[in-house]
């Protein structure tokens, strides 16, 4: 089966491409040029359907960002790096034995130029080299090389933006692009692919959900086909307040994405429970949709995925908590504090949450949303067993003891 890949690129990156695409197995590619990398977001909407999107530079894939976000397939950029500038430096100083000294370069990582040149024992020679980014008028980058130029401080131009090679050409001034090796977007094109279909593989799974109200029919057959309609699934009436849907794990992922679970709640007179699952079987699916089910409130939606991270409550947060540890490190944790898998999942994205690494019981009550009881309870597990250390107090009032301050002692980055 041949995988479509959109590609948006320059018009010379395309033709580039077009000359090795017989390379490629299995792939179809459908181009799409622009003149300027800006036009990249109003070209990302008429894109016909394909399978994953391919930009030839991070700068058409940065000015499409708010385009792509509401894509429902795969995006890949190709990355400019070392190679790209090793093999073009390779082609200016053999072909046209230029002086490095004599280069004006633009790109937007230019310490990778300082580290070539040290990979091959040149670093006490530097082109003029220009940051850039999307915030950049074109006008600058073109300034910057014809400045330059005109001064007799360079005399060749390497751009990384085919509208800046034509503007520098336009006014017969020494430029070149900068080569993106064949290899590096074979590659590119091929990573493309391998995720475009892992996420086929991945949406194509199954997904079951419960939804359950707590008032026996306050959900008419009409209102429960319209939730099972945007999911695309089948229904099975287990009670009279309560249903199953039989789905697959992209169509929900895409309702839970589009906040679709709000709008379901709107349909019910009276609250609603909703919970997904996700697993390798129905089997599976099935008893993760029940597990999410017990972690519901009125109004409020869970996902368990196969792998017992647990996502929610939607529709106002997508908060996930590890449910299983696999980290022998935290096993270990969990073992010693008897703190559950869940408890110490919540305490770790606490820490990951907070730009500070000290904290109060306040801090973390708030966060957990649970009693100072339990929270104090799990702060004096994790203390008594060297996990977490009192580094200091704080006294915001004038009666009453101080608070103590705590930092966590185990690694929360993994």
């Amino acid at each position: 089966m041949l995988t479509r890949i959109a590609v948006l690129g320059s018009k010379n990156f395309i033709e580039n491409l077009k000359s090795f695409e017989h390379e490629l197995s299995s792939i179809q590619l459908n181009y799409y040029t622009y003149d300027n990398p800006s036009e990249a977001k109003y070209i990302i909407q008429d894109i016909k359907p394909c399978d994953a999107v391919f930009f030839s530079g991070s700068f058409p894939f940065v000015y499409a960002t708010g385009s792509i976000e509401k894509l429902p397939i795969p995006v890949f950029y190709l990355k400019q790096d070392e190679n790209a500038i090793t093999t073009t430096l390779l082609s200016v100083c053999s072909a046209k034995a230029t002086s490095i000294q004599k280069l004006s370069i633009d790109l937007i990582h230019p310490e990778s130029v300082q580290s070539v040149l040290e990979d091959i024992g040149q670093s006490d020679q530097s082109p003029y080299l220009m940051k850039i980014d999307t915030s950049y008028d074109l006008k600058e980058i073109i300034s910057f090389h014809t400045n330059l130029q005109e001064s007799g401080k360079s005399i060749l131009a390497i751009t990384s933006i085919h509208a800046v090679y034509k503007a520098l050409k336009d006014n017969n001034l020494a430029v070149i692009r900068m080569i993106d090796p064949k290899r590096s977007i074979i590659k590119g094109i091929e990573d493309t692919k391998s995720l475009a279909l892992l996420f086929k593989s991945q949406s194509a799974k199954i997904a079951v959900g419960y939804i359950q109200s707590t008032i026996e029919d306050s959900l008419s057959e009409h209102n429960i086909k319209q939730i099972a309609a945007t999911i695309q699934a089948t229904i099975v009436k287990e009670a009279d307040n309560l249903y199953t849907l039989f789905s697959t794990q992209g169509d929900v992922q895409e309702a839970l994405t589009k906040n679709s679970i709000a709008s379901w709640m709107n349909l019910s007179s009276s609250p609603l429970k909703i919970a997904f699952g996700y697993g390798k079987t129905v089997i599976d699916a099935t008893q993760n949709a029940k597990d999410a089910l017990s972690y519901t409130t009125d109004n409020t939606a869970y996902l368990l995925t196969d792998s017992k991270v647990l996502v929610g409550p939607y529709p106002n947060n997508s908060q996930q908590i590890r449910l299983k540890n696999n980290d022998p490190q935290l096993v270990q944790i969990a073992k010693e504090t008897t703190l559950s898998p869940a408890n110490l999942s919540k305490v770790i994205q606490f820490s990951r949450s907070r730009k500070s690494t000290e904290f109060t019981a306040y801090d973390l009550e708030f966060y957990l949303q649970v009693s100072r009881r339990t929270t104090e309870r799990i702060l004096k597990k994790l203390t008594d067993h060297g996990y977490a250390q009192v580094v200091g107090e704080e006294m915001t009032y004038q009666q009453g003891r101080p608070r103590a301050i705590y930092e966590l002692n185990f690694p929360t980055y993994n």
